[in-house]
């Protein structure tokens, strides 16, 4: 900071004082926002080809993801330019930016590094798409050497409910010799 004569603070001093500190907490952003955009990357890298959200909420999220990407690379730029302010090579060294405009800039930053985080989150949770219920149907077979086949159903205790072609067949436990899945009945 710069004294006057009198040992008072100029203006100037307090405005590079503030511009040293805005300066400081852009750098610990700056690292954050590091970590938010390789947390994205990963988010990308870990997507599966095979996933059972419908196509539409796959696309979505590809759209969510890049939107995110964007919003974390303009963050890292607008707190950048507050971490690590250059002048225009052009026009030679000139003055720093006002510290009312570098406090903007780093806000703009943060709330921009909060809208990318909050976008790949968002992105993300369509690859916990519930998987569609399995159809899997079972092959009963009895001790009398009968079998059935279809879907498993909720039935009487100490039984065993098949939904076969021609109905619901109900079999006690003790009157089953073997159940395996199948992937179709024949």
């Amino acid at each position: 900071m710069e004294p006057n004569e009198a040992g008072a603070v100029t203006p100037a001093g307090r405005a590079a004082g503030r511009l040293a500190e805005l300066s400081a907490s852009a750098r610990g952003w700056h690292t954050i926002q590091m970590a938010v955009l390789g947390f994205i990357g990963i988010c990308g890298v870990l997507r599966t080809a095979d996933s059972p959200a419908p196509r539409a909420v796959q696309w979505l999220a590809a759209a969510l993801a890049v939107a995110a990407l964007a919003a974390a690379s303009l963050a890292i730029f607008n707190v950048g330019r507050v971490a690590y302010p250059i002048s225009d090579a052009a026009d030679g060294p000139g003055p720093l930016p006002p510290a009312g405009q570098a406090a903007a800039r780093l806000r703009a930053g943060i709330r921009l590094t909060v809208v990318a985080v909050i976008l790949a989150v968002i992105a993300a949770l369509s690859g916990w798409w519930p998987s569609p219920s399995s159809t899997a149907a079972v092959a009963v077979t009895g001790t009398n050497g009968q079998a059935w086949c279809g879907p498993l159903v909720t039935g009487p205790v100490d039984a065993i409910s098949v939904r076969t072609s021609n109905g619901v067949v109900t079999v006690p436990t003790q009157a089953v010799a073997q159940i395996r899945t199948v992937a179709q009945c024949p």
